[in-house]
């Protein structure tokens, strides 16, 4: 009779580890969200070419901008600094002491919050991780030479990115 009893439970066993296995299966197709480490990264806009750049250098870079109002902050040491709209409104540069300073890319909802999409969007290659990455931002200080990267996230997609290159 132990003979009987033996087999039913390696049975029982062989049952489970089967259940065990099809679950590991679902988990890895059906629930993992897997990325392409190696899928093309698009560039929205190079940020070496525009930043710490002259408002005449940035146009030529960008094409014509059209200056949307003033902007002032005691801190950055601006009174009356122009900020002027590229690309239909998807770039917004704030040019602080007469260079590219503040940079935001707007409208960047088709992209994924994931830290190499948004470093890619900018053209940059090093891949750093974040000084502080949650839901719903990420945000790199002293990122290279620009101060500070942040990009902030709406419902899990990239909402969008600011970049302050020199101030704070």
């Amino acid at each position: 009779m132990e003979h009987a009893t033996v087999k039913r439970k390696w049975a029982n066993w062989k049952f489970i580890i089967f259940v065990i296995i099809l679950i590991a299966v679902f988990i890895k197709f059906f629930v993992i969200d897997d990325h392409d480490e190696n899928a093309p990264v698009v560039v929205a806009l190079d940020l070496g070419q525009v930043a710490f750049r002259s408002e005449q250098e940035v146009e030529a870079i960008l094409g014509p901008g059209k200056l949307d109002s003033y902007f002032a902050d005691a801190k950055a040491g601006c009174e009356k600094c122009p900020k002027r709209i590229y690309r239909d409104g998807k770039v917004e540069i704030i040019f602080i002491n007469e260079i590219a300073d503040r940079i935001v890319l707007r409208d960047l909802s088709e992209y994924d919050f994931e830290n190499r999409v948004i470093l890619g969007l900018l053209n940059l290659k090093e891949n750093i991780d974040p000084t502080v990455d949650s839901d719903e931002i990420k945000r790199w200080v002293n990122y290279e030479k620009y101060t500070e990267i942040a990009a902030f996230s709406a419902k899990g997609d990239l909402d969008y990115i600011l970049i302050k290159c020199k101030t704070e």
